[in-house]
């Protein structure tokens, strides 16, 4: 099939018009990464090699499975190291001075690559995306978007090729409505060349999106937030999703402030995601903050997939964050949390399983010197059949100001579903960054992982090494600069 181009119209028009501007501002960032892994592989062993016991089959103490008739039994082992580096250069440009009072364009595209390797690391065979591309034509009380544009709410990230007009009737009110071809999700292109793959399956055809949203203050320093969202195929044969959100966020009489929001699904007639939150100071000089936190979540699948059908269940959970700036120089924070699932509505067997969860952390922040800053954290989480625990270290040097040392340590320790054995995973790092002017900057690093299991034999080898390197260049003036400061 031939592969259309994920490029708009709009997006070509905008690549030309910082050529045309009286000025512009953007960057250019290369990247490169380095990734290490050692893939799953299967191999044979003679039968004859092979230890029968009263709990199965096993060749140099681990399981492996043999069928009746052969004369081999099949066991799955870490292969060779294998290696890739990928890369990729994103391009970043506002363009302003169009020839008409409030136009200006915005581009954000990226380019990717494999340089080597054994493997291609996930999306670099998608050379080029344009992830943001559109002209913008602001008048104060009314703004006009069309090209390549992003929702970013608390319904998720939606893109789409398409218009979006806002309107400010009053200082504190505003509205929005918005539609166009719909993206699919974090791939920045069409759902008909996503889903190419599944063409005998699914007609090629097009997706549609279409919203509006409305901000409102009630009162200063308050904002609420209304959203509503629809998406259908282009031939109107069916209907992809249906939700609306709501978003408060407020401050309450004295120190304390109040957040809240919640999304709701029309297809399946129930909330999904929701939240709520209150922060205070506990001292009178706000040395100790205490926040509690409430929350829903229901996982969420557009109708055109099965899995929405299969009634996930839902999760709740309470928790309580503290903050504490215990000196100029030291921050300490903890949190706790305690999540419960609802019922599943499945037979229960013998007797019913636990359905609760717990979460604990604490870390702290420490300037110890004015070239030295230290943060550490460690947290533990427990549910049923599922355990873990893990803790991070980063120290920052910065010897001169354009230089900064980090070095960085991590392990962790996890068992999920009843697995038997017990082991950790040591993570230690070091990156270097340069900024030679605030228009060029240099920064890479290296990071390496060791896995080891106590008892848990024939466990594959996850060692691997990773690495990365980015330079970035700044170009145009900054318009909040005094005029040529930022050139």
């Amino acid at each position: 099939m031939k592969r259309t181009t994920t490029l708009s119209v709009a997006a070509i028009i905008v690549l030309a018009m910082p050529l045309a501007a009286q000025d512009f501002r953007g960057s250019a960032t290369s990247g490169g990464r380095y990734i290490q892994i050692r893939p799953i592989v299967r191999d044979t062993v003679p039968l004859a090699l092979v230890e029968r016991r009263v709990d199965g089959t096993f060749y140099e103490g681990v399981p492996v499975t043999c069928l009746p008739g052969f004369e081999i039994c099949v066991r799955y082992i870490a292969g060779e190291v294998q290696h890739a580096i990928a890369l990729t250069q994103d391009v970043s440009v506002t363009a302003w001075g169009l020839g008409m009072r409030g136009l200006s364009a915005t581009l954000l595209v990226r380019a990717r690559a494999d340089a080597a390797g054994d493997f291609a690391w996930p999306r670099s065979d998608d050379a080029f995306d344009a992830m943001l591309a559109y002209l913008e034509l602001d008048r104060g009380p009314w703004r006009v978007r069309a090209g390549r544009l992003r929702s970013t709410t608390g319904l998720g990230f939606s893109g789409f090729d398409g218009v979006s007009a806002l309107l400010a009737p009053h200082p504190r009110l505003q509205i929005e409505a918005y539609g166009g071809r719909s993206l699919a999700r974090g791939l920045n292109e069409p759902r008909n060349e996503v889903l190419q793959g599944l063409e005998s399956f699914l007609l090629d055809r097009d997706a549609w999106l279409l919203g509006g949203a409305g901000w409102f203050e009630p009162w200063a320093g308050g904002m609420l937030t209304a959203r509503y969202q629809r998406e259908i195929w282009s031939d109107r044969s069916g209907l992809l999703a249906e939700r609306a959100s709501i978003d408060l966020r407020s401050p309450l009489p004295g120190p304390f402030s109040f957040s809240a929001s919640a999304d709701y699904d029309f297809a399946f007639g129930r909330i999904g995601k929701a939240s709520a939150s209150l922060r205070a100071p506990v001292f009178a000089d706000r040395s100790l903050w205490l926040e509690l936190q409430g929350r829903r979540y229901v996982p969420y699948f557009e109708l055109w997939t099965i899995w929405g059908f299969f009634s996930p269940a839902a999760w709740h959970e309470a928790e309580v964050r503290a903050t504490w700036r215990a000196t100029p120089a030291l921050t300490l924070r903890g949190h706790g949390g305690w999540r419960w699932y609802d019922d599943t509505e499945t037979p229960i067997v013998l007797s019913a399983l636990p359905d609760d969860g717990q979460r604990l952390g604490f870390g702290a922040s420490w300037q110890a010197t004015p070239d030295w800053t230290v943060d550490g954290e460690y947290t533990l989480e427990k549910g049923f059949g599922a355990f873990l625990s893990s803790g991070r270290v980063l120290a920052r040097w910065q010897p001169i100001e354009p230089l900064s040392v980090t070095f960085d340590g991590s392990a962790f320790q996890q068992i999920e579903e009843f697995r038997v054995g017990e082991g950790a995973v040591l993570g230690g790092g070091v990156g270097l960054g340069w900024e030679f002017s605030s228009n060029l900057a240099l920064d890479g690093g290296v990071n390496v992982y060791r896995q080891n299991f106590e008892n848990r034999p024939g466990t594959p080898d996850w060692n691997q090494v990773r690495g990365w390197a980015s330079l970035r260049i700044g170009f145009g003036r900054d318009p909040g600069l005094a005029a040529g400061a930022g050139r």
